[in-house]
């Protein structure tokens, strides 16, 4: 049997604030950059640390073994990013103790924004120490902050936001097939061994077959929500509409780049999702329905090329806005994969590519809420201006790395911003059959990946006016310290 698991795992994915001559080149001479290392601990659990190379508002690049990774500040646990991002203020003034009243008031600000009113106490207080006129500006920042309020409500994504956003991820590494499992045999027989391309109404009376079953296993609190093109199954408690806002977003905006109306029918007959609030629920469904643990996941996609079928399963983990933002991601990263694996035929591409659309598609999807296109392009202008090599990445139909996910989206942003009508036939040229090279001289006059790189290293360097560097060493950096 072949079939696939798309995963989305822990992101290992953060943004950059510019140090600006620390990595400066002279015309004949190297400067040594200056610059810190960090242990960052994301917000999804898992940790990473290199040296920063480079940094924005929107996040910062770091070196880990010898690979870039970009990071949105609000993929980072609150304490992290606060201690990351004054480190970086006391590198760029000279030292914590020339801080600014205006930097410990900013940093107040960004700690206050994560969640972190201990830390922004703290900032405010030195700032108003440093200079009076700020004990102003502290208490009409704490009134607008007490005004908003906290909320555990996810953010509105209108379903027409998609059809006219545009866009420029997750995030673990995406198997074939998940380590300790036997995809051939552990799919539940109710779906894996009926063939599912009869009708309509027999493929439906399979999936509401397979729904029984989840209840029964999963408990009477899993709610089926009905749209026109998804089943979803799910135990959240409130909130509950917004899953079909955001599957019928992705929907309406993947059908658009395609030339498809939304009123056409890609899925078989509706295509599962199954939406967790437990970490405990979603192992327990990826094991009993998928033969997989799930361990480090946070949603995958299964697809059977055999017969068709596809499902997705997610899980939300917490209740903030900014968990729902990424719960959001995730599910419209997942729900694409789905929809990809449907487009024409059950053809699977390249990992690159499938990947990089996933990251694109959430991007125009959930606009500002999602760092994904921010991610991309800080690290496609890091890989380009200080040579980074990618490897294998476009050679292979195979899985690719998490830190790879945000030069994937770059590369699929080059090639859609040539014409969605010539992307679209690019991507139904491989689930024809052809190869890369040849779906690319076939649309994009380019006879080898070698000349996609070439073209679009070029496009990031013209889109880029700062100098080519070499990476930063460790030699001398500071440490960012966790608070």
């Amino acid at each position: 049997m072949l079939d696939r698991v798309w995963k989305t795992g822990l992101p290992l994915c953060v943004g950059i604030l510019f140090l600006g001559a620390s990595f400066a080149r002279a015309a004949d001479q190297e400067i040594r950059s200056e610059t810190i290392r960090v242990d960052l601990r994301l917000r999804t659990g898992g940790r990473l640390s290199g040296p920063v190379l480079d940094a924005t508002e929107h996040g910062l690049v770091v070196v880990h073994d010898g690979f870039p990774y970009v990071f949105a500040w609000g993929e980072l646990e609150a304490g992290s990013a606060y201690g990351t991002k004054r480190a970086l203020m006391a590198l760029r003034r000279g030292g914590t103790d020339r801080l600014t009243a205006e930097d410990h008031f900013q940093l107040g600000l960004f700690a206050r924004r994560h969640g972190r009113s201990d830390l922004a106490a703290n900032s405010f207080h030195f700032a108003s120490r440093l200079d009076a006129d700020y004990r102003a500006r502290v208490k009409a920042a704490s009134a607008e902050f007490a005004q908003r309020g906290d909320t555990d409500s996810p953010a509105d994504f209108p379903s027409g936001h998609a059809s006219g956003a545009t866009g420029n991820r997750s995030e673990a590494e995406d198997p074939d097939v998940p380590p300790g499992s036997d995809l051939s045999t552990s799919l539940t027989p109710v779906i894996a061994s009926v063939p599912l391309n009869g009708r309509r109404e027999e493929v439906r009376r399979v999936y509401d077959t397979f729904g029984t079953k989840v209840r029964e296993v999963m408990g009477d609190d899993v709610t089926l929500i009905e749209t026109d093109h998804f089943l979803i199954w799910t135990d959240w408690r409130q909130h509950r509409d917004r899953l079909a806002v955001w599957c019928e977003a992705m929907y309406t905006a993947v059908c658009k780049q395609f030339g498809l109306s939304p009123a056409d029918d890609v899925f078989l007959a509706k295509c599962p999702v199954f939406c967790w609030r437990s970490k405990a629920r979603f192992q327990r469904f990826a094991r009993h329905f998928d033969g997989y643990d799930g361990v480090n996941a946070i949603g995958y996609t299964r697809s059977i090329a055999e017969n068709g079928h596809v499902h997705v399963v997610l899980l939300r983990r917490g209740h903030s806005p900014a968990d729902f933002d990424r719960f959001a991601f995730t599910l419209v990263h997942e729900g694409t994969h789905a929809f990809m694996h449907r487009l024409h035929s059950s053809t699977l591409i390249p990992h690159w590519i499938n990947e990089g659309y996933a990251d694109l598609v959430a991007e125009r999807v959930l606009g500002e809420r999602c760092p994904a296109g921010e991610n991309a392009s800080l690290l496609a202008r890091q890989i380009v201006r200080y040579d980074w090599p990618l490897g294998d990445l476009l050679r292979h139909a195979g899985p690719i790395e998490v830190h790879q996910y945000p030069v994937a989206h770059s590369v699929i942003a080059f090639l859609e911003g040539k014409g969605p009508e010539r992307f679209a036939g690019f991507v139904r040229s491989l689930k024809e059959g052809l190869e890369v090279e040849a779906a690319l001289a076939s649309h994009y006059g380019m006879a080898t990946v070698d000349q996609l790189e070439t073209q679009w290293r070029r496009a990031i360097r013209e889109s880029d006016p700062s100098p080519k560097r070499n990476p930063p060493g460790s030699q001398g950096s500071t440490t960012a310290e966790d608070r």
